[in-house]
């Protein structure tokens, strides 16, 4: 019975160390984000395989695709409008705080460069993670005329190959 008994704890043992080793502690508090649940459910993992991202929900960033055809000089520290679908009548100020040199492809098939923002009051309420909305993007000033000749200039340059 003795010999039982050192068998089923060892066995038990054994299966808190497996369960132990299941545990993904974070090294902070926040929230877990996950692109899809579907991809991961009832698949086998491997060493080091990104599941998931802790968001610290009191730090936040906004992500702006700028269209290429939308292209404008970009500075850090230029301001943004952030107007988010939930509550559009209120704009949330924002700076420049990285954007991608090369363009890239967007699921939905355009081609657009990565701006990143900040909001310019780091104490503001944040945001529902994830949500949407549009951005109003500010540059140094232009002449009006660059407004009005921009596309079809665009067009004409590609036309003639230049």
């Amino acid at each position: 019975a003795r010999a039982e008994l050192a068998v089923r704890r060892a066995e038990r043992d054994f299966a808190r160390d497996l369960l132990a080793k299941t545990e993904i502690r974070a090294p902070g508090a926040g929230v877990a984000l996950f692109a899809d649940k579907r991809d991961i459910v009832g698949r086998p993992v491997t060493v080091g395989e990104r599941l998931m991202e802790i968001a610290d929900a009191r730090r936040f960033e906004f992500a702006v695709d700028m269209p290429v055809t939308d292209a404008i000089v970009l500075a850090t520290g230029a301001r943004v409008k952030i107007f988010l679908d939930a509550d559009p009548l209120r704009p949330v100020e924002a700076r420049i705080a990285r954007f991608d040199y090369r363009a890239r492809t967007l699921p939905g098939g355009g081609v657009a460069f990565r701006v990143t923002a900040e909001p310019s009051d780091p104490s503001a309420e944040p945001p529902r993670l994830g949500v949407r909305g549009t951005a109003q993007v500010f540059s140094t000033p232009v002449p009006a005329a660059f407004y009005v000749f921009r596309r079809p200039f665009t067009a004409t340059r590609q036309w003639l190959g230049l």
